[in-house]
């Protein structure tokens, strides 16, 4: 179908993106409602069933030709590194390239979204129903108040699909010996991840699982590989803006009663601000007119950060590693998802991060200070795979508490150019601190008597070129620090550039313009300590009944 055929109707909603949350947000309404005229308008194709995306081992993923392949502005705390940030091009959004880690993040934070937005349909207990709906857990007796088992997004397990890796056990004792202690059935989806949880993925076999495949779009209009210009908006009175629809590229015109953007964290804020929505200084700056001044549009900027670093195994032929002479790999289920067994999530020491506190808001915190309470800061991630012999095996650490905050500006008015993207990285006290942690439990983890794991299995760190010596229990904060300002990077969950409570309601209606929303990660008004797409699938579904409950209301 091309847009010819589209632009002589007028839609009940129109979606500005394909991606996950289009995906869920259409599906449900037109579960609710078939009659409804639904489009969504997705820049990139449809590859529900493309071999290289779909199955175990794809090579076509992160950095291939269905992602948009961003990259930040040179980032002032990483050495003036420019940043690479993957994101999806492609119906289903993220989903089709992404890892498929499957972590729902800590309770804390989910209450913490409802309390600052002052709605409790955002918070934890408001959002589990929703959670729930959109997954099948792979156990039916583990957990059963806290996991789905009827919902589209199959969730496997290292012991689901039988790939128990060779040093689980190993692995675990050693995470125990420095005092982070297995979870109740190794399940850390249930809004208190701190500890080692058994990895979890959205993956059915090995097979990845598109949101626009899961959630089917029968029933639903689907323009792939075109390309959005801006939304139309209209001054039916004076200051009274309303979404009429959209103008593609192309220059076609199309009509909606209303008009959900979904293109993310990194399109959405710009689409708006190419309408005309936004900060007044960032739209003159290129004759845009103003329709209407929101200035928090395209700031709030978040995103996890990943570091990781390799370890070299004693002897590569023990079989510890992919790579390695074991027969055990070459059983299929091996290649099903990361050659992991844990998701591990911790704290980090309060006396440090007190100090970085006070460093960043030039006060020192008293007791009651959010970040002071027992939270998770970091997700750690050892992985049996670093060098095609197996000689090597790789320690991830993942800041999941940003407190670093950027923005996403324009470069142009042409809707073709990519924004400015700065997530300002690791320019607090605070995230400097908390990756210098994460990287000393680490090197402790790895390099330690205190662990089997140090003790029995590894022998030192691979190093790095541009640096003289290894990661060590010797190692000097400085040195971390380097290392850190050399290697760190994104973990491609940019979220909260249209954030709840400043540019949208709680019905992720877009504040001072009628009949236009917004749903997907940019809405997020604080750092949500897990894999975005989990709570993503959620508010989607939230959003869903909301838009629908509007309709029958008729507001």
């Amino acid at each position: 179908m091309d847009s010819s055929q589209v632009s002589d109707k007028l839609w009940d909603y129109i979606f500005v993106g394909g991606g996950l949350s289009a995906s869920v947000v259409s599906h449900r309404l037109y579960e609710h409602d078939s009659n409804l005229k639904i489009l969504i308008v997705e820049a990139g194709p449809n590859v529900n069933d493309r071999a290289d995306i779909v199955w175990p081992n794809s090579t076509n993923l992160i950095g291939g030709e269905f992602d948009w392949k961003y990259n930040t502005t040179s980032q002032a705390n990483l050495n003036g590194r420019s940043i690479s940030l993957p994101c999806g091009k492609a119906l289903g959004g993220g989903t089709a390239i992404n890892s498929n880690g499957w972590v729902r993040g800590d309770k804390f934070d989910y209450d913490l979204w409802g309390e600052k937005v002052h709605d409790k349909r955002w918070t934890y207990e408001g959002l589990l129903p929703f959670m729930r709906k959109s997954e099948h857990f792979w156990s039916d007796s583990i957990n059963r108040m806290q996991h789905g088992h009827n919902g589209p997004a199959f969730i496997q397990s290292v012991t689901s699909t039988n790939r128990p890796f060779p040093l689980r056990d190993y692995a675990l004792q050693a995470w125990g010996e420095i005092g982070i202690d297995a979870l109740p059935h190794l399940d850390g989806n249930v809004g208190n991840p701190l500890g080692v949880g058994e990895l979890q993925e959205n993956k059915m076999s090995g097979r990845r699982e598109i949101a626009s495949s899961i959630y089917s779009l029968d029933g639903i209009t689907v323009l792939t590989e075109t390309a959005v210009e801006k939304l139309l908006i209209e001054e039916t009175a004076p200051g009274q803006l309303v979404a009429v629809g959209i103008k593609l590229q192309n220059g076609t015109g199309i009509c909606g009663r209303e008009t959900i953007v979904s293109a993310g964290a990194v399109r959405s804020p710009q689409l708006l601000m190419l309408s005309g929505i936004g900060p007044s200084e960032e739209l003159t700056k290129f004759n845009i007119p103003v329709l209407l001044n929101h200035p928090h549009i395209g700031k709030n900027l978040m995103d996890h950060t990943l570091f990781h670093h390799a370890w070299k195994v004693k002897d590569p032929t023990a079989g510890w590693a992919l790579g390695s002479p074991n027969h055990l790999f070459r059983e299929p289920q091996y290649g099903w998802g990361t050659p992991s067994d844990f998701v591990v999530s911790s704290d980090i020491p309060k006396d440090g991060l007190i100090s970085a506190i006070a460093e960043d808001e030039g006060i020192t915190p008293g007791p009651t200070h959010p970040l002071l309470l027992k939270r998770t800061f970091v997700e750690h991630v050892f992985m049996y795979a670093g060098a095609p012999d197996g000689s090597l095996v790789t320690l991830a650490a993942i800041v999941m508490l940003p407190t670093s905050h950027g923005a996403i500006k324009l470069t142009s008015a042409n809707a073709s150019d990519p924004p400015l993207i700065d997530p300002n990285y690791v320019s607090t006290a605070v995230d400097r601190y908390v990756l210098r942690e994460a990287v000393k439990l680490q090197i402790k983890y790895a390099d330690s008597n205190e662990t089997i794991i140090g003790r029995e299995i590894l022998n030192g760190e691979a190093g790095i070129p541009g640096f003289d010596e290894p990661f060590s229990i010797h190692s000097t904060d400085e040195y971390i620090d380097a290392r850190v300002r050399a290697g760190v990077g994104s973990c491609f969950h940019p979220m909260g550039s249209v954030a709840m409570g400043t540019v949208l309601d709680t019905n992720l209606k877009v504040r001072g313009v009628n009949n236009l929303r917004v749903v997907d990660t940019s809405v997020f008004p604080i750092p949500i300590t897990g894999h975005l797409q989990v709570a993503t699938f959620a508010m989607a579904e939230q959003a869903a009944e909301i838009i629908f409950s509007d309709r029958e209301r008729g507001t």
